[in-house]
């Protein structure tokens, strides 16, 4: 008896140490999936490629971009606090842009 204890035992550790994998495999696929979204958004930028690469390198979001003061980002990329408005501003227009475009969609 002490052997189908210790059987079942082994089981239900080595189930848990399967769903903790999947669990954890689950978490990283959400991040690549949240980060292949930011890309996209960046990449629709109206700014230049190297601030994009830039922004991309530095795991900014769209929504980040659209919050953050222009110095606080020309701060954290060590740019001109000018090109960083810049930056902030394309964000805000993007949004404004894919806002309207979802609510056309959206209307009959």
């Amino acid at each position: 008896m002490s052997t189908a204890y210790n059987k079942n035992e082994v089981d239900i550790q080595s189930l848990q140490s399967v769903r903790h994998n999947l669990i954890a495999k689950d978490i990283t696929l959400q991040r690549i999936k949240r980060r292949h979204t930011a890309i996209g958004f960046i990449n629709q930028l109206d700014i230049p490629a190297g601030l994009k690469d830039l922004i991309i390198n530095h795991g900014f979001t769209l929504d980040l971009l659209q919050s953050i003061q222009p110095s606080d980002l020309a701060e954290d990329l060590g740019i001109d606090k000018d090109v960083a408005k810049l930056i902030c501003d394309a964000a805000r227009r993007l949004t404004r842009a894919d806002r309207f475009e979802n609510k056309l969609t959206i209307e009959p």
